[in-house]
């Protein structure tokens, strides 16, 4: 009698033969999240060097803003008279917001989307995100919120250190 089906061992053969192409596969996979993550990185950058010509062209102050809650970037410009905040700026702010009233209390920022840079907010591919941004203004890294890179119509660019990764944990970092 003929038994249709297949053997133990043609069973065997098959389940050996994905395991050594899947062996082969996983680097490879794994090697598209760093592309990913490389490529990322040049956007930013090219990004950054638009920002920063912008700001020399126009006269105005530019900022590169990182969600880094939503993996999101883009490029804002305001007027050239825009100054970094220090910690005593901060500290005034905050006096200010708590004795102001209710109506007081939110300006509006000067900042506005430069659509001359960037049409839109730009979004990191799935799989990659910040893990912080390093600025001047704060001797600690930003992990959440917003941060900002400042470039000055005079070519004067605020130090910036941005470090990405992917879900493969490799990590790039970024200076500004």
């Amino acid at each position: 009698t003929k038994r249709s089906g297949f053997t133990l061992i043609e069973l065997l053969v098959v389940v050996a033969l994905i395991g050594i192409i899947s062996l082969f596969a996983l680097p490879t996979v794994s090697s598209i999240f760093k592309v990913s993550l490389n490529k990322t990185t040049r956007e930013v950058a090219s990004l950054v060097k638009e920002a920063y010509n912008s700001a020399v062209i126009t006269g105005r102050v530019h900022r590169m803003v990182y969600d880094l809650d939503n993996g999101d970037f883009w490029v804002e410009s305001g007027p050239s008279t825009v100054l970094l905040d220090t910690s005593e700026t901060l500290e005034k702010e905050k006096r200010r917001k708590r004795f102001a009233k209710e109506s007081e209390k939110e300006q509006p920022t000067s900042f506005s989307l430069e659509k001359s840079v960037t049409r839109k907010k730009m979004s990191l591919p799935r799989g990659v995100k910040f893990d912080d941004v390093m600025t001047e203004q704060s001797p600690d890294p930003f992990t959440k919120g917003l941060a900002y890179t400042h470039f000055f119509p005079h070519g004067v660019t605020e130090q910036t250190l941005i470090h990405l990764s992917d879900s493969d944990k490799h990590q790039i970092s970024l200076g500004v």
